[in-house]
């Protein structure tokens, strides 16, 4: 239970008790005071109002950001969606997407260099929407014309339109888009056309791993799969396995600041992955990384064009060349989607079918396939990913949500 303190200091922070502040005077405000005048940030002071069990989260009263979409952010966002999660009264699921808007420690416009990403902990901690430690992470970068953006769970961009709003307890930054907390990793790889990657981790039944707290992946796209044909689909599932795990570093987020040029990685499978860097190009071994920082619930992704083959660890790349060639021998191009076929079906499902459900065993050969239904490619449908994070999680309710902001996100 909660102190009567902290009650009164969630009070004393929304207004209810006046501080009483002359603006002449220059003196700071308090949240409640700052946020109920500024007309910009109506709805976002309505809600902490409605749900103010958000600040009984804040571990002090001081140091703490709070990233304020303003009244614009929420009109892109359907609103019979968000309202049915409202009418249901889920503060839980409406308390979480706002603990994500909070970071920890004060983080002003001045003190960002330009280009330089950083990876702002939040105060997103629940098990149901992270699994990292100390706090979901949110990418905040500068970019050229002091454009300062937000980055947040699959890809979502929110730009910074008012900096550095000072309160009593740290400082509010309103940004124009809502922030979407990072999705699991099967939702993610389907939102980025991850398919076969995806597929492949059903096939070897190496999903659980890759689903680990505090991971970084490096997901090999779609093309990657297809150049090696063969070489891949027609490995045993132990095999898979082993060049899966090749693909994953655990217990470490590595974001794209830490893969500096010459560092290694220990992996799951036990062999290092090398970072090398040639101009403005980084190479994981001999594979581009396409995509940097791609957050997920339980850790971050990077995309890279080439599959990483632990049995040549020491592939070095030809900067030379746009593309690399694949580090499998035998390697053959095919026109099918390897392993796609692995992924259970979860939207517009056969009644009688069983094709989606992964039931490769060790010493079974991996199933690869040329066909893929509608329905497991889909990657632009909000509702879809919705179903999943409910089938996954088993919070309906936070599906609800998603859906919505998902909407939002395809309405940027």
């Amino acid at each position: 239970m909660r102190s009567n303190s902290w009650r009164s200091l969630v009070a004393a922070t929304l207004g209810v008790f006046s501080v009483g502040v002359n603006a002449q005077t220059g003196t700071i405000l308090d949240l409640g005071s700052l946020l109920a005048g500024q007309k910009n940030l109506t709805t976002f002071y309505s809600l902490i109002q409605k749900y103010p069990n958000i600040l009984l989260q804040l571990p002090s009263y001081s140091g703490v950001t709070i990233l304020a979409p303003n009244n614009d952010a929420f009109n892109k966002i359907p609103y019979t969606q968000l309202n049915k999660a409202f009418a249901d009264n889920d503060a839980d699921t409406i308390t979480n997407v706002l603990e994500y808007h909070i970071l920890q420690g004060t983080k002003v416009a001045a003190q960002l260099i330009p280009g330089t990403p950083v990876f702002l902990p939040t105060l997103l901690t629940s098990p149901n929407w992270s699994n990292v430690t100390g706090g979901q992470r949110v990418e905040n970068v500068k970019q050229a014309g002091d454009v300062v953006v937000f980055v947040s769970g699959q890809g979502s961009r929110s730009t910074l339109v008012q900096a550095d709003l000072m309160f009593t307890g740290g400082v509010v930054q309103v940004i124009d888009s809502l922030l979407i907390p990072p999705t699991a990793l099967t939702n993610t790889t389907q939102a980025f056309n991850l398919t076969s990657f995806e597929g492949s981790l059903y096939a070897s039944n190496q999903l659980s791993s890759f689903e680990s707290p505090n991971v970084t992946m490096f997901a090999p796209q779609n093309d990657a799969f297809t150049a090696l044909g063969p070489a891949i689909s027609s490995m045993t599932s132990d095999e898979l396995a082993s060049v899966m795990d090749y693909h994953l570093v655990p217990n470490q987020l590595a974001f794209s600041t830490s893969l500096t040029n010459g560092s290694k990685w220990l992996t799951q499978q036990g062999e290092n992955i090398t970072i090398l860097h040639s101009g403005n190009n980084v190479y994981v071994n001999s594979a581009q990384l396409l995509t940097s920082d791609i957050l997920i619930a339980n850790g971050v992704l990077h995309v890279i064009d080439n599959v990483l083959n632990p049995q040549g660890p020491g592939a070095q790349p030809n900067p030379a060349i746009a593309s690399q060639a694949p580090v499998f021998a035998s390697a053959s191009q095919v026109n099918s989607l390897p392993f796609t076929s692995a992924i259970p079906c979860t939207v517009s499902c056969p009644v009688s079918s069983t094709s989606g459900t992964a039931t490769s065993s060790a010493g079974a050969k991996a199933t690869t396939s040329g066909k893929t239904s509608s329905s497991t490619m889909t990657t632009s449908s909000s509702k879809a990913i919705g179903a999943a994070i409910a089938r996954e999680t088993g919070f309906n309710k936070a599906a609800g949500l998603m859906v919505a902001l998902g909407g939002a996100v395809m309405m940027l």
